[in-house]
């Protein structure tokens, strides 16, 4: 038994080991599964073509050899657009894992949403343990797993990335509170795993949504144990006070700092080239931010729906916070001063204040601060917070059954201790599920024709009906409704070339015939009467294509490709006026010319600072493991 002021002990090896606790949360998260198991896919949710279209893209580049996708082939009618420098691909990695295994687009995407539960699951009961004990885990678990909006987010919104980025956010609360509370090595390598597996899950839920209020709970924590410590009076008090700061500062800046390292390789480029696309598309239109609050009544009613979200109070979607959740946070203020565990209660302290201030900013009489934003458009929906209502929630939850007695927060309880002999804590198991069945709902049906069967050209289709995944570059003035590729693909044909023939002037003064092409370059043989000639490729441009001359070394006449010569001229890309698509001019005679879309100098830089960064997270653990004696695994 320890005091209030004692340190808590951290996990055993034997603690690590499934427990009964465990089992019973993963046993219980299972009917939040359930509705994935129906046959079919539910193709009318609001993001599950999406889904589904992000991953089949996502394959297409991984297929032709690319490891780490940036550019989306087919987007905007197969022109083409930067999607995956701008938009956090690490679930579409998983994604790509269960295709690997033998499963179709559909069946991943939804073998996907279901490990995102499971996981969500896991990491909210091992943070929650680590506070207030196993017990309390079970409980938080339950809540974030079967929170309206995480359910929401699932069969409602089918938004993929935001789903799975539910896994990552107890972790990356859970780290940077161990690097306040009691720094030390494997905290530090989490917390930077953790945070870079979160923004390379969802860029805008990591950066946007969990940082700021991360940043204030490290800050809180911080100044609240200078004031513990309460150094000498005087000049002396201020430096003493300075110097703390300094140091209870270094771990948690460490690990911001590493995480953002680990996965540089994504926001090097998101940051130094997002002002290269256009996205007005997704900040613009039905999309911009306007009258989408969730008005006070919308946060307790039981309303649910698979609409989408409209201004003003009648929705179609619900947006409640639970019932059981919200009487389990106004029990929690009673429960929190009962916990021995200083950090502990101020932790949940923080977690209580900032579901309350996070309801707050979802209600329109929030309007004032959100205009105040500048970033508020990114948000797009005040309702998108519900991420936040749902993790503060979950936390405050495990309160109610939270160890009462001046012991650790994670005891060692022995395996034998079952929670079905705690008649009071199965009761409220079954309380949190049972509250949120109604909305265990999925609607399955087939596909429209604008929708699937998954391929190519339903996947234009799915664009054109819908004026989605049509976004493109800075360089393009006019956004596409349709194309002459999609046209092809349509009619049963395929791209097998992106040079825009129509382009070619009369008079046999240009020749061009495409040799190969993949999703990010394209190789044409060309001939050229003059200098004054150009190729025009349906392609807008965006920083990383380039275009090489090579010389036509004339043998054999039988295969184009072996007569590839030595490199040429490095020519100087065009865009056309409006559509942006790339022009390249073309020496006199007969060539090679190849457009590529390759790395940029800060894409670069971000790919060697995130694979240093993670052999330097290798080596340390191995080097810390050795000199501490212990085995690697």
């Amino acid at each position: 038994m320890t005091t209030s002021n004692s340190k808590p002990r951290l996990p055993t090896p034997y603690s690590l080991l499934p427990t009964p606790y465990f089992l019973l949360l993963l046993l219980l998260s299972l009917f939040a599964v359930g509705p994935l198991m129906q046959p079919g896919y539910f193709w009318g949710a609001q993001d599950a073509r999406h889904s589904v279209y992000f991953l089949f893209e996502f394959n297409k580049s991984i297929q032709d050899g690319i490891l780490w996708p940036r550019w989306g082939p087919d987007w905007a009618f197969g022109y083409g657009y930067p999607f995956w420098n701008i938009y956090g691909p690490l679930t579409y990695f998983v994604g790509e894992g269960v295709l690997r295994l033998g499963f179709d687009y559909v069946p991943a995407v939804k073998m996907v949403f279901a490990l995102s539960v499971l996981g969500s699951a896991i990491t909210m009961y091992l943070f929650v343990r680590r506070l207030m004990g196993r017990s309390a885990g079970l409980v938080a678990g339950l809540v974030y797993v079967y929170a309206p909006y995480h359910l929401f987010d699932l069969y409602v919104r089918a938004a993929l990335a935001e789903s799975f980025s539910f896994v990552f956010i107890p972790l990356v609360f859970w780290g940077f509170f161990e690097l306040v509370d009691r720094p030390r090595f494997n905290a530090l390598i989490g917390t930077a795993l953790a945070y870079a597996g979160l923004v390379l899950t969802s860029n805008a839920v990591g950066l946007l949504l969990i940082t700021p209020p991360l940043g204030l709970l490290v800050a809180m924590m911080m100044l609240l144990r200078l004031k513990d410590e309460r150094p000498g009076t005087g000049d002396w008090k201020l430096r003493a006070t300075f110097r703390r700061l300094i140091a209870r500062g270094v771990p948690p800046a460490l690990g911001l700092i590493l995480g953002i390292a680990l996965s540089a390789i994504f926001v090097l480029p998101l940051l130094a080239e997002y002002n290269y696309v256009r996205v007005d598309q997704w900040t613009g239109g039905r999309y911009a931010f306007g009258g989408d609050f969730v008005y006070f009544f919308q946060l307790f009613s039981p309303r649910w729906g698979f609409g989408a979200s409209v201004p003003g109070p009648d929705d179609q979607a619900g947006f409640q916070l639970g019932l059981v959740p919200v009487v389990l946070l106004v029990l929690s203020f009673f429960a929190v001063p009962r916990i021995p565990q200083t950090n502990t209660r101020r932790v949940l302290r923080f977690f209580q204040g900032m579901t309350l201030v996070v309801a707050f900013l979802m209600t329109p009489a929030s309007e004032w601060v959100w205009r105040a934003i500048p970033l508020s458009s990114f948000a797009q929906f005040p309702w998108r917070l519900g991420v936040l209502t749902t993790t503060g929630l979950a936390v405050v939850a495990g309160t109610v059954v939270a160890r009462n007695a001046q012991d650790s927060p994670i005891p060692n309880l022995p395996i034998s201790n079952s929670p079905i002999s705690n008649l009071p804590l199965v009761t409220l198991t079954a309380l949190i599920i049972l509250s949120s069945y109604p909305y265990l709902r999925a609607e399955m049906r087939d596909p429209k024709p604008t929708e699937g069967p998954v391929s190519l050209a339903a996947l234009f289709r799915f664009q054109q009906s819908s004026d989605e995944m049509t976004g493109s570059t800075a360089w393009t003035r006019r956004i596409p409704g349709w194309s002459v590729l999609a046209e092809q693909v349509t009619q049963g044909g395929s791209i097998d070339t992106k040079v825009n023939y129509t382009a070619i002037p009369p008079g046999q003064v240009l020749g061009v015939h495409s040799v190969e092409m993949d999703s990010v370059h394209e190789l044409v043989w060309v001939y050229a009467a003059d200098d004054r000639q150009s190729v025009t490729f349906f392609i807008p441009y965006y920083p990383g294509w380039t275009a090489y001359v090579y010389e036509d070394l004339g043998e054999p006449a039988d295969d184009l490709k072996a007569r590839v010569g030595p490199l040429v001229a490095k020519p100087p890309i065009r865009t056309t006026e409006y559509e942006g698509w790339i022009v390249v001019p073309v020496p006199q005679g007969e060539h090679f010319l190849e457009v590529r879309f390759e790395d940029t100098p800060v894409r670069i830089v971000g790919k060697w600072v995130s694979l240093a960064s993670l052999l330097g997270v290798v080596m340390a653990v191995v080097g810390e493991r050795l000199l501490r004696g212990r085995h690697l695994w």
